[in-house]
């Protein structure tokens, strides 16, 4: 059959074939239209659910859920059709009863077909949403419209439930993060600040701040220092001075020291000839004693000047202690002063009186005092010089404080710095959390609820019985043309003309026999032309159109 096979071939084989093609028809038709039938009718409820926007603008509050739409539908579709939870809802409606002998597995794979999840979607929204997804349907498909109805229910129910669980719990463990990021860092803050402060004590006697202070202070205890040597100085040449005088005894008009210097002398040249035993030396020893005796200080000036030294030796001894104890000192220091006074005021005391040396008694009342004020120079100045070296080492280990306290105070307002930052994250988490529980951010809301369906959502029995009749002609067709194929028939002149290789020079007609009544058309199909009627009483076996 190649291209030699044409239309008017075609309606020759049907009109020849026409009860291979018939019986095929008769057959598949009514098996067709009476399968259709008897297919089982099943229900689909669907409800459509309405992704709704955030109801407080993003400017004010920004949610902590950052999935689209699209991507929370099927996250939750995922959640929602676990095995364990289709299982629940296949026993709390009873959707497939036990004497079908379904196993779980089989059974969640039936849920699973029937349920349905269609998005919707637009491009419009496509700049607020992200997707463009602004509601979806969910469908679900049984032979009882009123478990149709009540699984499609319950299925929209979870979405929404899992909808508002799954946002909350973000939210949630959003804000529970950033209380512990908080906490962290508040912690880590009160440490570096407790790192700051320890810093600082160690080193308060070296602190940047200070440091015009300590350079103020250094000059002023250089001036002290330079102060007291000065006074130092002048007072230790008074007191030479004054020293050579009570020696050499030249002080002022003093008899008694002239005499006792002429006896001296005398005693000095008669030892140098007689013996100590001469009656003249005795003479002399006894005068010069005498003498002494008369210019030597009176027993409460020996007393008060004992007094002052053990004074200044207890308060030296509590200087140079471990431990010096400030109040102890200070109190040493009245004690000096008060016993120095007294002896003061007892020189001057004797001095009216007329002592017999009242000269030496001043001179010697007089060193003391230059002693005591020269020696509270010298711990005064050994202070200042202590505190000047302290305030130098202060000074020159202020730059190594300094970096070190940037570097820590650096560290803290990096830390800080964060801290803040978490804190107001936090904050704002929380506000979202609120958000959420408040359900006042973008949720799931029932648009169109389903409703118990009134009509078959399948099978399309029309469609159906039409494909059943359209297939039944195909296999009508199917098994005409094959029976053709099967026994090799000339088809007319289309067929011949390709056998021959050229054009048939008449054509004649088909002529019908007693045997060819039966199985033909109830009508005459023209091939090459008009066709003629046999005549009456014509017999025969039948002929195909010959050249």
């Amino acid at each position: 059959m190649g291209d030699e096979f044409t239309l008017e071939d075609a309606l020759i084989i049907l009109q020849r074939r026409f009860l291979a093609f018939i019986l095929p028809v008769l057959v598949f038709a009514p098996l067709g239209v009476l399968t259709v039938m008897l297919l089982p009718a099943k229900y689909t409820a669907q409800g459509t659910i309405l992704v709704e926007s955030q109801q407080i603008p993003t400017e004010f509050i920004r949610s902590t859920i950052n999935a689209y739409a699209q991507e929370r539908i099927q996250t939750i579709r995922q959640q929602v059709m676990t095995r364990n939870r289709l299982l629940e809802v296949a026993d709390e409606y009873q959707l497939f009863p036990r004497e079908l002998g379904l196993s779980e597995s089989e059974r969640v794979k039936l849920m699973r077909q029937r349920l349905n999840v269609q998005l919707i979607t637009t491009s419009a929204n496509r700049g607020s949403q992200g997707d463009g997804t602004i509601a979806f349907t969910v469908a679900y498909t049984d032979r009882d419209a009123r478990k149709s109805f009540l699984v499609a229910n319950k299925f929209m129910t979870l979405f929404i439930d899992e909808d508002i669980r799954t946002r909350t719990t973000s939210a949630s463990n959003t804000t529970e993060f950033f209380e512990q990021e908080s906490t962290r860092l508040r912690n880590a803050v009160a440490d570096m600040e407790n790192r700051v402060s320890e810093f600082k004590s160690q080193n308060s006697d070296a602190l940047p701040e200070h440091l015009n202070m300590h350079l103020n202070m250094l000059e002023r205890a250089r001036d002290d220092f330079s102060n007291a040597q000065a006074s130092i100085t002048q007072l230790e040449e008074e007191r030479r001075f004054l020293e050579s005088q009570l020696i050499s005894g030249t002080a002022g008009d003093n008899s008694m020291s002239m005499e006792l210097t002429r006896l001296e002398s005398e005693l000095a040249r008669l030892r140098a000839t007689y013996r100590d035993s001469y009656p003249e030396i005795i003479a002399k020893r006894e005068e010069i004693a005498s003498i002494r005796q008369r210019m030597a200080p009176s027993s409460e000036i020996k007393r008060l000047r004992e007094a002052l030294s053990t004074k200044e030796d207890a308060l030296i001894a509590l200087e140079r202690a471990e431990a010096p104890d400030p109040e102890a000192i200070a109190a040493a220091e009245t004690e000096v002063e008060t016993a120095r006074e007294a002896l003061s005021e007892r020189i001057s005391d004797e001095t009216r009186k007329g002592s017999p040396d009242i000269t030496g008694v001043q001179l010697e009342g007089r060193i003391a005092v230059i002693e005591n004020r020269i020696r509270m120079l010298h711990k005064k100045s050994d202070a200042t010089q202590e505190q000047i070296i302290s305030l130098e080492q202060r000074i020159a280990k202020t730059p190594e404080v300094e970096r070190g306290l940037a570097s820590l105070t650096r560290d803290y307002e990096n830390l800080f710095g964060e801290y803040q930052d978490v804190l107001s994250k936090q904050q704002a988490a929380q506000l979202a959390e609120n958000l959420e529980i408040n359900n006042r951010a973008e949720k799931f809301s029932t648009l169109e609820p389903p409703l118990l369906p009134e009509k078959p959502s399948s099978p399309d029995r029309a469609k159906l019985i039409l494909l059943a009749l359209f297939a039944s002609l195909g296999a009508g067709g199917v098994a005409a043309f094959g029976m053709e194929l099967f026994k090799s028939r000339l088809r007319g002149r289309a067929h011949i003309s390709s056998i021959i290789d050229g054009p048939p020079i008449a054509v004649i007609p088909y002529i019908h026999g007693e045997k060819d009544r039966t199985g033909r058309l109830p009508f005459r199909l023209p091939i090459g032309g008009k066709r003629k009627k046999p005549r009456s009483g014509s017999r025969g076996n039948a002929m195909p159109d010959a050249v």
